[in-house]
């Protein structure tokens, strides 16, 4: 599985229309509206980078949206027991 953090940067004007399109697709887990440089934070969780891919490419292709930043996001228990260093 991969975790990641999809930021979606859209016209104004066409919230509530790519909320509802957002809510649709398969692998977003949660969606918060932001109020800065970009509009929407995603959380996502799919099956591989080639799942991850495409479901940028969607919402990317969708009317309205500007652009994307994606980050992979992975939590700190995956590294080991409590108390050992990530790096």
């Amino acid at each position: 599985m991969i975790d990641g953090i999809i930021m979606v940067k859209i016209f104004p004007g066409h919230e509530r229309r790519i909320h509802r399109t957002l809510k649709s697709l398969v692998g977003i887990r949660k969606i918060y509206l932001l109020f800065g440089d970009f509009d929407f934070f995603l959380n996502v969780q799919v099956d591989g980078l080639m799942n991850l891919n495409g479901l940028v490419e969607t919402i990317r292709g969708t009317e309205g949206v500007v652009t994307t930043r994606t980050i992979l996001a992975t939590s700190f228990d995956k590294f080991g027991p409590p108390g050992t260093e990530a790096c």
